[in-house]
């Protein structure tokens, strides 16, 4: 039931040829607990049953279904979701993804003045086995500018977005990881609820909706961007990470001296994994 006494959450999902898994993550969206959301689903031109599947949704809450005429790659579709959204607060989902039903009602509980956005703990779905991705209480501006570790969606208000700039069309990847940076820098840090309220599939993680095929040149764009605004430990661990990305070879030494002391344990946790 519609709850109007409650601000309105828009959230999109942009999708291409994903008709195996999109139901289930619009489902989630439909289930929430919070009374009052509009869905906004982008179709990136599919080619398979996907506008089919979504001509017979039938909701209960507002929902929009825009359908590109060609591929316009994720963050041109997202862009598009967001100008057409009505609500003062937005969240995104992967098409592949999908959420607890309480998610956006503790979203909402944790928002307030100050923060840029909020996430949550996520639930990584390797198919095999199931990994909790705990994050930082806050995210600063500057612990984003050592790598993302807020995820890939957050919760924020649309006017923070439109400020901000929407999403970096010209980036081929990391276009999530590029805004949160631009939104602390502008709004304040992300807040973390600590909770895992996400499944992300890593399993079968493709990001068939961008058209590029080389996600490390994403976010080697994405470093370049931001560089000017980085110190030089920040500098030296994003060059550590793009290593470790492209299967260059990473000494001990290198991992001590280009990483944080917060975030060595992980780094050496991830090493002897490798």
């Amino acid at each position: 039931m519609i709850n109007q006494q409650q601000p309105l959450v828009s959230a999109y999902i942009p999708t291409r040829n994903r008709a195996d898994s999109v139901m289930r993550a619009i489902d989630s969206v439909l289930n929430q607990t919070w009374g009052n959301i509009e869905l906004i689903v982008v179709d990136d031109a599919s080619e398979d049953n996907t506008p089919e599947l979504l001509a017979e949704l039938d909701a209960d809450v507002p929902v929009k279904i825009i359908r590109n005429k060609k591929p316009l790659g994720a963050a041109a579709s997202r862009n598009i979701a967001i100008a057409h959204a009505s609500g003062e607060y937005i969240t995104g989902l992967d098409d592949d993804d999908y959420w607890m039903p309480n998610r956006i009602e503790k979203m909402m509980s944790a928002f307030e003045d100050g923060y840029s956005a909020v996430c949550t703990y996520d639930i990584m779905d390797y198919g095999n086995k199931t990994i909790i991705w705990k994050k930082k209480k806050y995210i600063s501006f500057d612990d984003l500018l050592y790598y993302n570790q807020a995820g890939n969606q957050v919760l924020t208000k649309k006017e923070y977005i439109i400020e901000a700039g929407g999403f970096d069309e010209k980036l081929p990847s990391a276009q999530d990881y590029d805004l949160w940076i631009r939104l602390t820098e502008r709004f304040g840090p992300i807040k973390t609820v600590p909770e895992a309220l996400q499944v992300v599939a890593m399993d079968k993680k493709r990001d068939s909706i961008t058209t590029s095929t080389s996600k490390t040149a994403g976010y080697a764009a994405c470093f370049e961007k931001h560089r000017g605004k980085m110190s030089e430990k920040q500098i030296k661990y994003q060059q550590y990470r793009f290593d470790l990305a492209t299967g260059k070879p990473v000494s001990w030494l290198q991992l001590v001296q280009s990483t944080p002391y917060y975030l060595l344990k992980k780094e050496i946790t991830r090493k002897l994994v490798l």
